[in-house]
């Protein structure tokens, strides 16, 4: 990491880029949900927020072709600006009057709609500016440095966040680190993306396939299942992680907790890229991780309802488990297409995502109301991640599957 850090002037580029966009991305997608749960006690209303997160990058596959073609850089400052704005919309209402549960729901679904053209360009440029056999490093050293980055502020929020409202002080760190977010992108590595004409509605939907044509014939295509599965099930719990935490962790500072330890579960999960990338192949990764987690997760629930500290440390197991076979899989999403399809390939997997995890955080929100115990929410998804990981183990793409550094890497 710090070789790379030291002799790559780009990546340290990137990488204070997306340390400040990052930390405000991630308080957005944790924070709001505690908001809406902790002012209207509605299970539904949670539904919707986590549905918001989730629904604009449904559209992420129409964005795959013009981040492609477009300049890079620009589609990241741009995203950038319009997440600033509306988060400052936000902080704004705040200060002029109390904001209502549809502006909560509005912002969030601005923010996400930016990030869906901001997250496949930031994507597509690493393996622009990074050597594909130095793309797992890369990966996994972004995410440690904005969770180290990302503690500090993770504090902030623990001391600060009470159920009264007075929630003012999360959404001015949310502006202020967006501003840094902001004028960082401007020193960003240029890319021109394709330098092609004005092309026609039939070469654009054309296109638009060519991601999911290359997939579909790959290992990418039960990768993407799985992912897309795992994308559902982790939103039906996910609806419900407020309800579960105030359960089992007690008011604010319980949910805070967990996320903060959700952010030292994901440390542990990018070291662990590092350690495990040439000792696995990446089929024992996969199938081994899935089945892994299900049962860690299973094991959470069991255990924090009477041994608080042995469920925290199993929860910080399952987030790092998760964390590792995230960031192999997006570096298979990096280094497996052509370079040119990286955009089409990531927005691909992120829209058919973003559709499971939409119904999945309305099918939360609905069965958070009527089942009444969300212990069997949480039990449920563990047992589907046990699943998906057998059904890897069917595909015979999967089992083929070497170490990540033995993958082909195309130009």
């Amino acid at each position: 990491m710090f070789k790379l850090i030291k002799e790559n002037r780009n990546f340290r580029k990137m990488a204070v880029f997306s340390t400040f966009v990052g930390i405000a991305q991630v308080m957005l997608g944790m924070f709001m949900m505690w908001v809406v749960h902790a002012t209207y006690q509605n299970p539904i209303y949670t539904g919707i927020a986590a549905f918001m997160l989730v629904a604009p990058m449904a559209l992420s596959f129409v964005v795959g072709p013009l981040v492609d073609r477009w300049n890079k850089a620009t589609v990241i400052k741009f995203a950038t600006l319009a997440e600033l704005l509306a988060v400052g919309g936000l902080l704004f209402s705040y200060l002029v009057y109390y904001p209502g549960v549809w502006l909560f729901f509005a912002v969030i679904f601005l923010f996400r709609t930016a990030q869906t053209f901001g997250s496949p360009a930031f994507s597509a440029l690493m393996p622009k500016v990074i050597d594909g056999s130095d793309l797992p490093a890369a990966n996994s050293s972004l995410n440690i440095i904005a969770i180290l980055a990302g503690l500090p502020f993770a504090a902030i929020m623990f001391l600060t966040m009470d159920n009264e409202g007075g929630f003012g002080m999360i959404y001015m760190i949310m502006a202020g680190v967006l501003v840094l977010g902001l004028l960082s992108s401007f020193f960003l590595p240029n890319d021109k993306g394709e330098q092609t004409d004005r092309y026609a509605t039939k070469t654009y939907f054309k296109e638009l396939g060519a991601g999911f044509s290359f997939a579909k014939v790959t290992v990418l295509f039960p990768l993407m299942v799985a992912t897309i599965s795992m994308s559902f099930f982790a939103d039906v719990a996910y609806a419900n992680f407020p309800a579960f935490a105030e359960l089992h962790m007690g008011d604010a500072s319980g949910y805070i907790l967990l996320s903060v330890l959700a952010l030292t579960g994901s440390l542990i999960g990018s070291v662990l890229v590092g350690i495990v990338q040439n000792r696995l192949s990446l089929l024992k990764i996969f199938v081994g991780g899935f089945i892994l987690m299900g049962l860690v997760r299973i094991g959470f629930v069991q255990l924090i309802q009477e041994y608080r500290i042995a469920g925290v440390l199993t929860y910080v197991l399952y987030v790092g488990m998760a964390t590792t076979v995230g960031i192999l899989f997006h570096v298979i999403t990096q280094k497996l297409p052509p370079k040119n399809l990286v955009g089409r390939i990531r927005t691909n997997t992120t829209s058919l995502s973003s559709v499971a995890a939409a119904l999945g955080a309305l099918a939360g929100g609905f069965l958070g109301s009527v089942l009444g115990d969300v212990n069997l929410i949480f039990m449920l998804q563990g047992a589907s991640y046990v699943l998906i990981g057998i059904c890897l183990l069917l595909s015979k793409k999967v089992r083929d599957l070497p170490k990540i550094g033995d993958l082909p890497e195309q130009e």
